[in-house]
């Protein structure tokens, strides 16, 4: 009770708070912790499905402030708009989710769904209402077809716990608040559902990281770049979908010369003089967009197609003009596939079929001027030789 008094007392005399995170900050402060069924009720008995609070949980601590007059500031902590046309603040009605990992509830065979087409992991638990130009984000009902079932955690049920809750939901977290739009940006998910079929388009065709994301962190609405892949200049465009029409995706009047973000053919920042040397790095990494510019890389599994059309006509920077003498034998022998992205076994063949110009004159190396080029590189020399077959027709074990 006395918990409660405070918590009343503190309550009234603040203004109002900033949003849904600052509250149950506020309650965790004054109650030590948070009990989630204090106010969350289901919907049914039994059900998963949770209500948001209504009064009837509020007049559990806030009884006496009800059968007052009500105060302006008072209703201001859940409430704006008028008197005669109050509604929740804009980011109570947002999901507080802490903690949730796409790669481990994916379907690794990413199958589709017969009705609609899509991925069926992403259809199932991204429901679209209405004209469906924009998904919700699951609720209970989604995450409770697996969840409710005996030994998988959280469990979700009519009685479930605050423990049980804290699986997912981190509620005094402003940072787990996480945007679902951009402000001024107009997009329908069903106009391009209707184009699928005839564009490729799927889910992850724009949630590119999904696949590979294991925290909310890593995940964001999809960048200008992935919009590109498709609404650029591409004659498959017409003309009034392409990027150069500002109002196709601006709710607000914009004008003047696209921005570089906008326009293919605009080398990336990232793009510098030592990108050359490790942009296979790059093209590995969880939501890599290569394929934007370089339309036959579509994955990074498939990148090392897309080499042969630079390395074929423009040497590696590591190719120098002690490349051939010097050098290419120690890289060689740390990694083989690198080479053999470009040169096939025959190439090496050329060359190492021939006198070495190292071993010239013949019987000058092999009178003695050997030996310190096989002990400062020994494994050089096994590249043609073996012990048997050269070096033990001088050199006896036994000696």
């Amino acid at each position: 009770m006395l918990a409660r008094f405070v918590l009343f007392a503190a309550l009234a005399a603040t203004s109002v708070l900033a949003d849904e995170s600052s509250i149950h900050a506020f309650h965790k402060k004054v109650l030590g912790s948070l009990v989630c069924s204090l106010c969350h009720v289901p919907m049914n008995r039994e059900s998963a499905e949770l209500k948001r609070p209504g009064h009837d949980q509020c007049k559990v601590c806030h009884q006496s402030d009800f059968d007052k007059q009500p105060r302006r500031s008072f209703c201001e902590v859940c409430h704006e708009g008028t008197s005669a046309n109050l509604r929740p603040i804009a980011s109570m009605r947002r999901t507080v989710v802490a903690d949730f990992s796409h790669a481990n509830h994916l379907d690794r065979k990413a199958r589709p769904d017969a009705t609609t087409g899509f991925r069926a992991d992403c259809s199932f638990c991204h429901k679209f209402l209405g004209d469906r130009t924009q998904s919700r984000v699951p609720t209970h009902s989604e995450c409770a077809t697996c969840h409710s079932r005996p030994g998988i955690h959280p469990h979700l049920s009519g009685s479930i716990t605050a423990s049980q809750c804290l699986g997912c939901h981190a509620p005094e977290n402003t940072e787990t608040h996480i945007a679902r739009s951009y402000a001024n940006i107009k997009f329908s998910h069903a106009a391009h559902f209707r184009v699928k079929a005839s564009y490729g388009i799927d889910c992850t065709t724009c949630h590119s990281v999904v696949e590979g994301s294991s925290h909310l962190k890593d995940l964001g609405l999809p960048s200008m770049i992935e919009c590109l892949g498709c609404h650029d200049t591409s004659k498959r465009i017409a003309p009034k979908f392409r990027v150069s029409n500002c109002g196709t995706c601006h709710l607000d009047a914009v004008s003047g010369a696209s921005p570089e973000s906008h326009m293919l053919g605009v080398k990336p920042a990232s793009h510098n003089e030592s990108f050359r040397s490790h942009h296979a790095d790059a093209a590995a990494e969880l939501g890599a967009k290569c394929f934007v510019c370089h339309q036959n890389v579509t994955a990074a599994a498939q990148a090392r197609t897309q080499c042969v059309s630079c390395h074929q006509v423009m040497r590696p920077a590591s190719h120098t003009t002690r490349w051939r003498d010097d050098l290419h034998g120690k890289f060689a022998a740390l990694d083989r596939m690198t080479c053999a992205t470009c040169h096939a076994a025959d190439y090496c063949i050329r060359c190492h079929n021939e006198l070495p110009r190292s071993h010239q004159p013949l019987p000058l190396f092999k009178a003695g001027a050997h030996a310190q080029l096989a002990m400062l590189n020994q494994r050089a020399c096994l590249t043609c030789h073996t012990f048997a077959n050269t070096c033990a027709q001088c050199h006896s074990r036994t000696r």
